[in-house]
């Protein structure tokens, strides 16, 4: 059976689901550049500098969220190459623990992208850990530091996959829970998450006032009941709730689906979970009973 929990990006070692630490992996000028300019950044994972470009430090942001846990984002901080200098000489030496910086954040991190250019400053509270963001009272910084956030809100913006289940927002007032293990993306038209044998699918349409939440699942579940090997129906006051679940072969070799809908006057949200493991059905179902609408 597959181990659906993720690791750390970086070293693959477990994560923890209350307290997590999240690497921003470059500053955001940076990462603009092509590959073939970022080949002439001098650094290492602490330090950055290109000419033309500017200097920058990784320091550590914590964010307190609702529930009583919290993240720490890895974030980076552009320097002034006098400090940058000072900063890469003591970074080994006992002198590191009196270390004080000033410049600016250098990440657009989620959900406080008018972070990206405000002044901060940097102070080593542990000579064993990296520099931790100080701000000015009456900044945003100031907020993110010292605020408590709702727990869904600021992890459901994180595109790594996490140990542990976040309700994100889809569209038009539905939000559904991505499960632990899932990294979520976005198209046009539709919300994926997908980890080691699961994939979700998500799609929400409007529909007329004047269609039932029952004709509306009967007409995009057409053909579903007679292929259909189990089959839901729930209802939850205005909202109703039917999921059909088959073996398909995909790609020449059997998957699980479960093709689910919740509906409700004027519009309806599509979730289709594919999975390689059969008892992984009663993952399936959670996630079709987690869509709320409101």
């Amino acid at each position: 059976m597959l181990d659906h929990l993720p690791g750390c990006s970086c070293c693959g070692a477990p994560l923890d689901g209350v307290d997590l630490d999240i690497r921003s992996a470059l500053p955001d000028a940076l990462l603009a550049l092509s590959a073939e300019q970022r080949a002439s950044v001098w650094g290492n994972s602490d330090f950055q500098r290109l000419e033309g470009v500017g200097g920058f430090l990784r320091c550590l942001m914590p964010v307190r969220l609702s529930g009583g846990g919290s993240v720490t984002y890895s974030v980076w901080l552009r320097l002034d190459d006098e400090q940058l200098r000072h900063a890469v000489a003591v970074w080994s030496t006992p002198e590191y623990a009196a270390l004080e910086l000033h410049g600016e954040v250098a990440n657009a991190i989620k959900p406080w992208p008018e972070l990206l250019g405000e002044a901060a400053g940097a102070v080593v509270r542990d000579a064993g850990t990296l520099p931790y963001l100080v701000a000015d009272e009456d900044t945003l910084l100031s907020r993110v530091l010292t605020d408590v956030w709702d727990r869904d809100d600021v992890l459901s913006r994180i595109a790594h996959p996490l140990p542990a289940p976040v309700r994100q927002q889809i569209a038009a007032g539905w939000s559904i829970e991505r499960t632990a293990g899932l990294g979520p993306r976005r198209t046009t038209d539709t919300t994926v998450f997908t980890g080691p044998g699961r994939t979700v699918h998500i799609e929400v349409f409007d529909t007329p006032a004047t269609v039932t939440a029952d004709a509306a699942i009967a007409e995009v579940s057409r053909g579903l009941p007679e292929r259909c090997e189990g089959e839901l129906s729930e209802r939850d006051g205005d909202v109703l709730r039917r999921a059909f679940w088959l073996t398909a072969i995909a790609d020449d070799r059997t998957q699980q689906e479960l093709y689910g809908y919740v509906a409700t006057a004027g519009t309806i949200l599509c979730v289709t979970c594919m999975y390689d493991d059969p008892s992984d059905l009663a993952w399936a179902q959670s996630v079709w009973r987690s869509a709320r609408h409101g």
